[in-house]
């Protein structure tokens, strides 16, 4: 005899056999009604007949929870275990009508777009809860999630001269478009980037940054840790975060959030006038400057510029190579929704390097058969600014509308086709702010509903459902707990959200305490999601489970059924939810369970797990089912998302690569066919690693430059500064994470370069060299080992005359490491117990350091147990072993602040970080005129803006300090700067220049002297792509 089991029941994939003898549940409300008969050609459901009990109980079977998030969580790994298990018999205390037992739903991951590397405010670098873990180092998605195979070397954003190219029909481009270059135009159908000619190919990437949690704030939510999303720095830039990954979350780089930042007023452009690199050098007022040890800071406005030639910026694709032997682009991707609306599909994801974690919208308008980039906009009209990742996407006849984060809060984006997107301002995300975790999001006939949960606490422990409301995209209300108006007695989950002409279907998962077993509901809404009542699908006796959908067509949903060995799916359809008939059955070979169910202008689909793979199947009514294409499983593939067109199925998620996370976008024709649709040869949509983050050179020996490139560490060696060669790494420097070098600094026994080492939790990377050229690493030194499960960070690197330190952190507390002679190590320690690690509930965080006559001055930030914000600290050292903290006064008018650079001439000193005040971001600098014994404020001044400012770089120089930075809209800073030669006189310039007042982002990130001249290092960024910048210009 087969057992009867709970219509609302799970599968089971650890135990395999039939079910146990039926158990029967009383349940208060009315029991469902049965299925209206199934029309003649319809095949009948094998049970369809009601309960027998007068109240409705059905029997219960225990089933694996389904991945959490449902599919958007659902990773393919092993399907081939076995069959529907017992559930324990166990007595139901809910009310509610058409529910059933089923096994507690596994708590929802994190989402990666709640984890999404917010700009850096404070960072102890921590891994925020469940990135992704590298797969082989995936994005370590946070964590490393598998990287993907890379398919051929990228092809790096070349320099173009700034002529339009015409787009090549090559085969493999993931070439991206190079900032100010016109774009070509993109060949559909089938885009594939063309590649440009001598463009050299990108690298592969590595997985994803590392969310740290920034000190005082909630922690994240475990994201379902795809993509590593790299913490922010204070003071760095924004971390890349991420998003999920299959095995690894992915989740989203790693960034400290910095919740106070505001959206800076739009970039004023026009007239043709470029943008101008501020280099103050002369002026005759000096407010709040700096004076000490001989030097000023300060800002004024004067004449002169940069020609952009020999002595000016410059693209460095080309000059910067990249390893001519990497097999991926170093960088980890996902798309992690995508919705349809009659031939229009768009997909939304992320893509993740150490540094940065940018947004990625794609486009299709022939049903999903070609696609192309979206074109996206800020807030402010301006480039999308970083951290700035869309998690879900829904269209419908009232528009487009994409919910995701960024950088200290949640975003929203609105298009009136899919093609152009433009960010809402800030107020219109901040309900989805921290604490709020969007799963879906569906179009309505009034508007748009949102499914998702809130924490106080942050890290959904303490989650309860959430509902956002919205009739144009625009302005959300945010229901939760008892205002969504469903009980929600023990715990509830909204898992999943339809809606077809006037009504919305909604199913939710309840268990009611701890050891009781689950059980799931529908129900029906007419007025959009404001109000509900239970909607009764049949649940005959032998079926359990429950998923459903629909659209345009109707509203569908699918029981599971038991038949001796068998188990198939029983569909029911209905055009209002409140009148259900049986349809037919989904059994194709292999049926597991129903993953999704769609709603297309030609009838429905639905995405079945099997044994091995994922089965794409279509009807036109819900009667007969035919076959449409498969999706391989593969160890590591996440799928995240589906949608359907009247013509093809569109599955997007992530791929595991060779230690970074690629895109997955899998198209199938209503035959079955798979079309030829490669994500990372859309133009513009993806990009390769290539950066280039600090230079720094000494006196008879060449300049050295370091980043990465592929997702692999990368260094590179100058005798003109003009001309640059790759070094050598002993051995290799491939690791199974994402790499980047962020700091360099040459002393008396060689050079010595630091940076992000991957992972999950995060690793630190530490490389030395006695001549620039060949490179070994020094991190395998056992001084450099993590304990437990705390991140570990290196930040920057210093020389002096005792040796050389490296700083960083180790989880909520600072960490220093010193070595005499880059041979043997030891690690620093605090003089106070407190002064380098942190009291419970408080923080310690280092980010550069500096060396001189007086010994080493470190500089950072800290927070007190108890006190919202951080302060700006600085340690000394005069051997680099023993340290002490001291805490810097903030000027008034200032919350809280940091420092994240710092450089020494002589015995003065000076450093400069950044701070949060009544009008936002603005920078913050110290001085010392005694070898960082005593500090007074100098903030240098920034005059004709508004704009929130940002400090990238400090050095000194043979005639005094320079400082670059950036000041705008995140999406489209101009590069500043300020310089002093005496400490008395200055005088302003405003090059002119090509490539730093292209349009765009840029940022000089690193700074050095050189045989007379200055380099600067960093990178533009535009919508058309990105790829490192070369400034020179004569030393001040």
């Amino acid at each position: 005899m087969t057992p009867k089991e709970t219509p609302d029941g799970e599968h089971r994939d650890d135990l395999p056999g039939p079910p146990p003898r039926p158990q029967w549940l009383d349940e208060d409300d009315e029991p469902a009604e049965p299925a209206e008969p199934a029309e003649p050609a319809a095949d009948p459901a094998p049970s369809e007949e009601p309960a027998e009990d007068d109240d409705g109980r059905t029997q219960v079977v225990k089933r694996a929870a389904r991945p959490s998030g449902g599919l958007a969580d659902f990773t393919m790994t092993d399907f081939s275990r076995g069959t529907p298990s017992a559930e324990t018999e166990t007595e139901d205390e809910e009310e509610g009508a058409d529910r059933t037992r089923v096994e507690r739903p596994a708590a929802r991951p994190a989402q990666p777009e709640q984890q999404l590397p917010p700009l850096p405010p404070f960072p102890w670098a921590q891994e925020v809860p469940d990135p992704p873990a590298p797969s082989p180092q995936p994005p370590p998605p946070q964590p490393p999630a598998p990287r993907p195979p890379a398919p051929e070397p990228f092809p790096y954003a070349q320099e173009i001269p700034e002529t339009p190219k015409p787009p090549a029909a090559e085969p493999f481009p993931y070439a991206q478009e190079i900032p100010e270059t016109p774009k070509p135009p993109a060949a559909e159908p089938f885009p594939y980037a063309q590649e440009i000619p001598d463009t050299p190919r990108a690298p592969a990437p590595e997985p994803f940054p590392w969310a740290q949690e920034i000190p005082g704030q909630t922690p994240a939510p475990a994201a379902p840790q795809p993509f590593p999303y790299a913490q922010d720095v204070p003071g760095r830039g924004p971390a890349a975060s991420p998003g999920p990954v299959a095995p690894h979350p992915v989740a989203p780089p790693p960034q400290v959030d910095e919740p106070w930042r505001q959206a800076p007023k739009p970039k004023r452009k026009g007239g043709g006038v470029a943008k101008k690199v501020l280099l103050g050098t002369a002026g005759v007022v000096v407010v709040g400057g700096l004076v000490a040890g001989g030097f000023v800071i300060l800002n004024g406005r004067g004449g002169g510029s940069d020609d952009g030639g020999e002595d000016g910026a410059r693209l460095a694709g080309k000059l910067f190579a990249a390893d001519p032997a990497a097999r991926v682009d170093g960088r980890d991707q996902e798309l992690t929704g995508v919705a349809a609306s009659g031939a229009t599909v768009v997909a939304v994801g992320g893509e993740a390097d150490p540094g940065n974690y940018r947004g990625v919208f794609v486009v299709s308008g022939d049903g999903g058969r070609t696609f192309k980039t979206a074109e996206v906009r800020g807030a402010d009209g301006g480039e999308p600014g970083p951290g700035e990742v869309p998690r879900v996407v829904a269209g419908g006849q009232g528009g487009w509308v994409a919910i995701g984060t960024r950088p200290g809060g949640g975003a929203v984006w609105t298009s009136a086709d899919g093609r152009a997107w433009r960010r809402q301002p800030d107020a219109a995300g901040d309900v989805f702010g921290p604490g709020s975790r969007v799963t879906q999001v569906i179009g309505t006939d009034k508007g748009f509903l949102a499914l998702g949960e809130q924490s106080r606490k942050g890290d959904f422990s303490d989650a309860t459902p959430a509902v956002w409301l919205s009739a144009d995209g625009r302005n959300w209300d945010a229901l939760t707990g008892s205002r969504i108006g469903v009980p929600l007695r023990g715990k509830v989950v909204l898992e999943e959200a339809a809606a077809s002409g006037g009504t919305v279907l909604m199913e939710s998962a309840h268990t009611p305490s701890p050891g009781k077993a689950s059980f799931r509901r529908a129900w029906r809404s007419t007025d959009g999601g404001r109000t509900w009542t239970p909607a009764k699908i049949p649940a005959p006796k032998g079926t359990r489970g429950l998923r459903i959908g629909g659209g345009r067509t109707g509203l569908v949903a699918v029981r599971e059924v038991q038949s001796g060995k068998s188990v198939f799916g029983q569909v029911y359809t209905s055009p209002d939810a409140a009148r259900w008939k049986a349809a037919g059955k989904l059994a194709p070979s292999g049926y597991r369970q129903v993953r999704q169910l769609l709603s297309t202008d030609a009838g429905y689909a639905a995405i079945v797990e099997r044994a091995r793979d994922v089965a794409v199947s279509r009807s036109a009514d819900g009667a007969s089912w035919q076959d449409a294409g498969t999706l391989p499983a593969a160890s590591g593939r996440a799928l995240l998302g589906a949608s359907a067109t009247a013509e093809q199925t569109v599955l997007v998620g992530r791929d595991p690569g060779e230690g970074d996370l690629n895109p997955l976008l899998a198209v199938r024709d209503a035959r079955g066919a798979e079309l030829p649709v490669d994500p990372l040869k859309i133009p513009g949509a993806f990009r390769p690693d290539q950066a280039v983050a600090a230079v720094a050179a000494a006196d008879g020996t060449p300049a050295v430059a370091v980043g990465s490139t592929g997702g692999d560490a990368a260094i590179w060696t100058s005798a003109d500064g003009a001309s640059w060669t790759r070094a050598r790494f002993s051995g290799g420097v491939s690791r199974p994470a994402l790499q980047r070098l962020t700091a360099v600094a040459h002393g008396a026994a060689g050079w010595l370069a630091v940076g992000d080492g991957g992972g999950a939790p995060r690793g630190p990377l530490v490389m030395t060299s006695a001549d620039g050229a060949l490179w070994r690493p020094a991190d395998t030194d056992p001084v450099f080992q993590r304990k437990g499960s705390q991140p570990l960070a290196t930040q920057g690197a210093a020389a002096g005359q005792a040796g050389y330190v490296v700083v960083g952190d180790d989880g909520p507390s600072g960490a220093i490491w010193f070595s005499p002679d880059l041979k043997t190590w030891q690690r620093g320690r605090g003089v106070g117990r407190t002064d380098l690690t942190a009291e419970k509930g408080g923080g310690r965080w280092v980010r550069d350091a500096a060396g001189g006559t007086f010994g080493f001055a470190a500089v950072g930030g800290m927070q007190w147990p108890g006190r919202p914000g951080g302060r700006p600290a600085v340690w000394s050292s005069p051997d680099g072993k023993k340290w002490r903290l001291q805490e810097l006064k903030l000027p008034a008018g200032l919350s809280q602040g940091w420092l994240t650079h710092v450089a020494a001439k002589g015995n003065a000193l000076f450093a400069a970080g950044e701070a949060l005040g009544s009008s936002g971001t603005a920078m913050l600098g110290y001085s010392s005129a005694d070898g960082g014994r005593t500090w007074r404020p100098a903030t240098p001044p920034v005059s004709g803006s508004n704009d929130p400012v940002r400090v990238t770089a400090v050095t000194a120089t043979p005639g005094g300090f320079v400082v670059t930075g950036t000041a705008g809209p995140a999406g489209a800073a101009d590069v500043v700067a300020w310089t002093s030669a005496d400490g008395a006189s200055w005088r302003e310039q405003a090059p002119g220049d090509s490539v730093l007042g292209a349009a765009g982002r840029q940022e000089i990130t690193g700074l050095a002297p050189f045989k007379g001249a200055l380099l600067g290092v960093g990178r533009t960024v535009a919508r058309s792509g990105e790829q490192p910048v070369l400034w020179k210009r004569p030393a001040p």
